[in-house]
């Protein structure tokens, strides 16, 4: 394993354990002082009563009519003709949707709530949500513990929630922290609406923390911020199945009112705009598919890339190719994998470990083959280069650096897209992705500026152009993705742009590499397809220069000029009715129409000459030796070399 190889890998590491990195700095407390909490808990959670301990009748009189008029009131049962859940519902199941943030400063009592972290007033954002249940002694109840991902432009916050679900009525009442502590399930308890509700859930937390308190850290040991009670109402008939039962991925309906009473500040789904969302059990379907798909694609990257380092693994092979190219379609992949372990392109909850690990087995794996190929590349390309890596610190740091810094970047910008929608984040990520996929423009320049084509194979192209366009259509135009992502059509734009540069590219290999470029803005290459003059001036070019090709310098370095030919061609004409006078005429036509590497006939015809793409059947090497077309340049795959005088060839 190769230097290069191994500092990926390392990189990707590094990513891996910061994006998962949750220290735990909670204090470790004496067996005594944990006791005298739990004692004084459980005296304070008995002596919890509705009214008197009740937050919900505390929320601003905005709030309470907007919960009344969500949840009913007091939780009543739906009215007749509403459909119904049943008493057996699951509220196991993920959601995603857009929330907008308001203030209410004005109707509370809350001194300087600025001084914790809250979303600005009328700020829109993302919201994740996945929620599971657990049974409750209470019938027609259950108990509920999830997660919220709040995401907006400048504010990130994350919540671990506590509370009840009853299914007569599809509503819940949870209550959110940004660190679980003691008080959550007691928060939960007082959020309740109406004195049924609150000695239901304080029956059910009593008999579930019986025995389990000490799994809960002390409130002082939690980190303080925002905390939000929660209410919510499903509408779906999914949830009127049977718990345990199979479940058809049909689409679940939650609207959700979110309000923080230490932060003077209410998050609610948009009205009209509710919370879309699936079963707990046909989101880890859906899950599961999609690592399956994106095992299959990272394969598929792995075989193509091993069929083009086996189509090109020489130097002349590798000399066509640009290890920008390469570069830019490893710092994309690197960019992918990081959106799928940051949460972009996660599953939400429990799926997300499992996920995230088996994206980074996947990752790493495909890209450890592209990291080699490009540095086979370039150091074929860049000798020098790569011989002062080797020997000093210096020169490996000006040849690793940048592109290992250029990965670096690319995860963090990705990184703060995905938790913070920043502004700038998003106008960095909209550049990084332009940038991105824009890997086959190095190829198209150095194509053009070299004059040479087929360097990568057709099938290289065209898959890894499909697979990298699969993560984007499947996040932007998918319905049934992980990310509940409206459709976009940003990402029709983004296929448009790479199937543009896939074009370019068949059209240099059918039009030639310097097509779409005045050839006076790049540099003059050797024309290996020129007009020969009649077949007897020709077969005196190769006669001369099959008898001469041991004494004749000049032929090595003549130019790409008409002028040059010709006056090559007229010296080799002189020389062969010089010296050839002994050699029957025939005969050198013969030899001058044989491919020294098939050695069949070479129509070198002014008829065959002109072809419609102007690629002669033939082609004049600068030492003035015919040979194929197909011949030689299958030839200059392997050597860069005349097959018959060894003389250096310049690259097609």
């Amino acid at each position: 394993m190769n230097r290069p190889l191994i500092y990926y890998i390392a990189l990707l590491i590094v990513v891996n354990i910061w994006l998962s990195w949750d220290s735990d700095d909670t204090p470790h407390h004496s067996p005594d002082e944990r006791a005298a909490y739990e004692r004084q808990w459980w005296a304070s959670f008995r002596s919890l009563e509705f009214p008197a301990n009740s937050t919900y009748l505390q929320l601003p009189a905005k709030v309470r009519t907007a919960v009344d008029r969500l949840m009913g009131p007091s939780l009543q049962p739906r009215t007749e003709g509403e459909a119904t859940t049943g008493t057996d519902g699951d509220i196991s199941s993920v959601f995603h949707g857009s929330w907008v943030a308001e203030h209410h400063d004005d109707d509370t009592e809350t001194s300087q709530p600025e001084q914790r972290s809250r979303p600005a007033n009328g700020a829109l954002g993302r919201l994740a949500m996945q929620l599971e249940g657990v049974e409750s002694t209470v019938s027609g109840t259950q108990l509920v513990y999830g997660n919220v991902q709040l995401l907006a432009r400048g504010f990130t916050e994350r919540l671990s929630m506590r509370g009840m679900y009853w299914s007569e009525t599809d509503t819940a009442v949870l209550y959110g922290v940004r660190q679980m502590h003691a008080q959550a399930p007691v928060g939960a308890v007082r959020a309740m609406p109406s004195n049924q509700t609150f000695t239901q859930a304080k029956t059910a937390y009593a008999q579930r923390l019986a025995g389990r308190l000490a799994e809960y850290p002390m409130p002082t040991d939690a980190v303080q911020a925002c905390e939000y009670q929660l209410f919510v109402r499903f509408s779906s008939a999914e949830l009127a199945l049977p718990l345990n039962a199979a479940r058809r991925p049909s689409g679940l309906l939650a609207q959700t009112i979110m309000y923080s009473d230490g932060c003077s500040v209410s998050v609610a789904t948009p009205r009209g705009q509710p919370l879309a969302g699936i079963s707990a059990s046909a989101y880890q379907q859906r899950a599961s598919h999609y690592l399956r798909l994106v095992f299959a694609a990272m394969l598929a990257e792995v075989l193509l890339l091993v069929g083009q380092m086996r189509h090109a693994p020489t130097h002349a092979g590798m000399s066509k190719i640009s290890p920008y190219t390469l570069a830019m379609q490893i710092v994309l992949a690197c960019c992918i994998f990081v959106a799928h372990v940051s949460g972009g392109m996660a599953p939400t909850g429990d799926a997300q470990l499992a996920f995230t690990g088996a994206s980074f087995v996947v990752f790493t794996l495909a890209m450890m083959f592209a990291v080699y190929y490009m540095m086979s590349v370039w150091h074929v390309q860049h000798p020098a280069h790569a011989e002062a890596a080797a020997d000093s610190y210096r020169g490996m740091l000006s040849t690793y650096v940048p592109f290992y810094a250029s990965i670096a970047a690319g995860a963090l910008i990705v990184h703060l897209y995905t938790e913070t929608m920043h502004v700038l984040a998003g106008l960095l990520m909209a550049l990084l992705l332009a940038a991105s996929y824009s890997y086959w423009v190095p190829q198209i320049w150095r194509n053009a500026r070299r004059g040479t084509t087929r360097g990568l194979r057709k099938d290289y192209i065209l898959g890894t152009t499909a697979l990298y366009l699969l993560f984007p259509l499947y996040a932007f135009a998918c319905p049934q993705s992980l990310t509940f992502n409206r459709p976009s059509p940003f990402v029709w734009a983004l296929v448009v742009y790479s199937l543009a540069q896939v074009a370019v590219l068949a059209l240099q290999d059918l039009l030639g590499p310097r097509f779409f470029v005045p050839v006076s803005m790049l540099p003059e290459v050797y024309n290996y397809h020129p007009l020969l003059p009649p077949d007897d001036d020709e077969s005196r070019v190769g006669a001369e220069a099959s008898d001469d090709e041991g004494s004749d310098s000049e032929g090595e370095g003549s130019t790409n000029s008409d002028l040059d030919q010709d006056h090559d061609l007229e010296q080799s004409a002189d020389g062969a009715d010089q010296d050839g006078a002994d050699q029957d005429e025939p005969a050198r036509r013969r030899g001058n129409r044989e491919c020294a590497i098939c050695i069949q006939h070479v129509d070198v015809s002014p008829t065959a000459a002109s072809s419609l793409f102007g690629r002669a059947p033939y082609m004049v090497t600068p030492c003035h030796h015919v040979y194929h077309t197909e011949c030689l340049t299958r030839w200059m795959e392997m050597k860069l070399e005349c097959p018959v005088c060894r003389a250096p060839l310049p690259p097609i």
